[in-house]
């Protein structure tokens, strides 16, 4: 295959010795062009040539070897949360354990560098597309409309890579923050370093990149490509994060109640995660996911769970028989999701079933980017705080999600839907313990939601992670000496 220069093939040549942000590459990018690599304006021409470029896109989001960032960065907020733990047979470092205590360290990270600089490389990826296919034609597209829909799934996989990123490394609870990631929106033609962006110039750009998708992405080509739902879904993920709940409640019920059938919940919760075959591909809980088959090297996070990161069963087994006793009624958290999920894998440790195992012959695995069940959990939040009370409708998607997992409507103790009685606090706890469990050892979003209901609610972190007492940390810090490569222009997050 022919290589890129100045893209894909490019950044993946000198990923681990660049973050796009912190500009740890010193030297002027040309000095590093893969032999035989062509030039992009020679390498995208026309549709065909423009499509395979998009799958280089989409391919950021594979496992590529063992320290590349794309499996990690969906683990390390479980770590962080408690709900996994580093094997101490085979992950054993000073960085591992700084997650563990909630205390990262910012020099001489591996895990960290590697999870920041991957997703500027998809970033990059998705730059690089932009910019050549903005140039093409209708002419040189055979397919009606089909360069508005390269733009519109290049910008969404942009957006979801900068939410990722903001996420992890900017203080993405706070709006009127200048501590947000360094936005990326033209390929990286040096080693320039740029300084970071504010947070809500950040989520700007991405609902500016996501509108685009849903306007113009398409309906559905199959779910391991970027669709309009996706788009929608996650906008209102990033409009309840940015604290617009009004915003994310209309357009998760959009979402919910106008997709059609390719969009709705799987009948059977254990059923969508069986990865024996590839009918997982077709699962219509998920709203976007990257895929990995059978011909191709294991995807990702199957191949870290139980032994780069175990799960930490007492921790998910403690939430899942936890008890909320409201108005004398005793309702269990949770009947089977943790139970079920989760297995002692011998010598590497618990695992999840979630995910494809390692060794296994048969490597059917999708990450999960977003699923419905998360959209009504958003709808269920979003709603009652732009309501201030718990509404009909909020409740009704709370207790949606409990009843596909089996959760009975009779009104007794144990695993049972919650009463119209619930108060506003109860309802706003129930619903990040649902949360943690429907989701738990997927992309880390139990964390995310620790941090948000921290910030938003005055929510005690310590009584799920007793080590998490210093709210600076919440967040990663930037490689120390990506930012001393870089000139200082990038300012480390505070208490690193």
């Amino acid at each position: 295959m022919k290589l890129l220069k100045n893209s894909f093939i490019k950044i993946i040549y000198c990923s681990i010795f660049i973050s796009l942000c912190s500009c740890q590459l010193v030297v002027d990018l040309d000095d590093r062009i893969p032999k035989y690599a062509l030039d992009a304006d020679d390498a995208i021409v026309n549709e065909r040539t423009a499509e395979l470029a998009l799958i280089g896109v989409y391919a950021g989001f594979r496992q590529r070897g063992t320290a590349e960032g794309t499996p990690q960065i969906f683990l390390l907020p479980s770590i962080l949360s408690g709900a996994g733990t580093p094997n101490l047979a085979f992950n054993n470092t000073p960085e591992m354990a700084s997650y563990v205590i909630n205390n990262p360290i910012s020099s001489g990270t591996l895990f960290n560098v590697a999870c920041y600089a991957r997703m500027y490389e998809i970033v990059n990826r998705c730059n690089w597309l932009i910019e050549k296919v903005t140039l093409l034609t209708g002419e040189d597209f055979t397919t009606p409309g089909r360069q508005a829909e390269i733009l519109a799934e290049a910008k969404a996989i942009r957006a979801t890579a900068h939410f990722y990123l903001l996420r992890l490394w900017g203080q993405f609870y706070d709006l009127d923050s200048k501590y947000g990631i360094t936005l990326r929106t033209d390929p990286v033609r040096s080693g320039e370093a740029l300084p970071r962006n504010t947070v809500a110039e950040v989520y700007d750009a991405i609902i500016d990149d996501l509108d685009e998708a849903i306007a113009n992405a398409p309906a559905l080509r199959a779910k391991y490509y970027i669709n309009t739902t996706y788009a929608k879904g996650l906008k209102a993920k990033v409009l309840l994060y940015q604290g617009n709940y009004q915003g994310a409640a209309l357009l998760a019920k959009d979402v919910i109640e106008n997709s059609g059938s390719n969009f709705v919940l799987a009948a059977d919760y254990l059923d969508q995660f069986d990865n024996t075959s590839t009918v997982i591909y077709d699962n219509p809980e998920v709203l976007f996911g990257s895929k990995g088959d059978i011909s191709e090297s294991i995807l990702g996070i199957g191949n870290y769970t139980g032994f780069w990161m175990e799960v930490n069963a007492e921790v998910l087994n403690e939430v899942a028989n936890g008890i909320t006793t409201i108005g004398g009624q005793h309702i269990r958290h949770d009947g089977d999701r943790i139970s079920s999920t989760i297995f002692d894998a011998g010598a590497t440790g618990m695992d999840t079933r979630k995910y494809i195992t390692r060794g296994s012959t048969d490597r059917y695995e999708m990450i999960y980017h977003l699923r419905m069940a998360e959209v009504y959990l958003i709808y269920a939040e979003a709603a009652a705080r732009a309501a201030g009370s718990v509404t009909a409708e909020a409740l009704d998607a709370l207790n949606t999600i409990r009843e596909r997992a089996g959760a009975s409507s009779i009104g007794g103790d144990g695993f049972e839907t919650y009463p119209s009685t619930i108060s506003m606090s109860e309802f706003l706890e129930a619903v990040r313990i649902e949360k943690y469990i429907e989701l738990a050892i997927e992309i880390g979003e139990e964390w995310f939601d620790l941090v948000r209901y921290h910030f938003v609610d005055d929510f005690d972190i310590t009584i799920v992670k007793s080590t998490a007492t210093n709210p600076d940390k919440y967040i990663l810090p930037i490689e120390a000496s990506s930012i001393e490569v870089g000139g200082f222009v990038v300012e480390q997050n505070p208490s690193y």
